[in-house]
């Protein structure tokens, strides 16, 4: 029964990724599932963060609010930051530690940030919302 049915979907490549995918492309996965009250657009919310390129596991990472040991404030919602993390704040509870995955079209696009980001990158960032303030 269930044995076979495991080896007819490990042959057939199908597996279920623990990310879930929105309508815009952003992909997420709760890492840490929080309780506190979800920010609303135009509140000013405390995050740390930390970004790569290629994949979580990449040498390439580019930034850490953590490394740094300095949370992030922002304006959530509201343009300030790439459209991946606006969308992705707006659905998290303060608690929360998400991993996402942020296609090129949801962050610095096909131009990237010279030096940094290269142009069409998809970016890789584990968030954790800290507070709202």
């Amino acid at each position: 029964g269930v044995r076979m049915l495991l080896c007819v979907c490990a042959l057939a490549g199908i597996h279920a990724s623990p990310y879930t995918t929105t309508q815009t492309g952003l992909q997420y996965q709760d890492l840490v599932t929080g309780s506190g009250t979800v920010p609303q657009a135009g509140d000013t919310v405390r995050v740390h963060y930390t970004g790569w390129l290629n994949s979580f596991e990449s040498s390439k990472k580019f930034d850490s609010s953590r490394d740094r040991g300095q949370a992030f404030s922002f304006q959530a919602g509201v343009g300030r930051v790439i459209k991946g993390w606006d969308e992705a704040i707006l659905g998290m509870s303060v608690g929360t530690r998400r991993r996402l995955i942020i296609p090129a079209n949801l962050a610095y696009g096909a131009r990237g940030i010279q030096g940094v980001i290269p142009g069409g990158a998809t970016l890789y960032f584990d968030v954790e919302l800290l507070g709202i303030n």
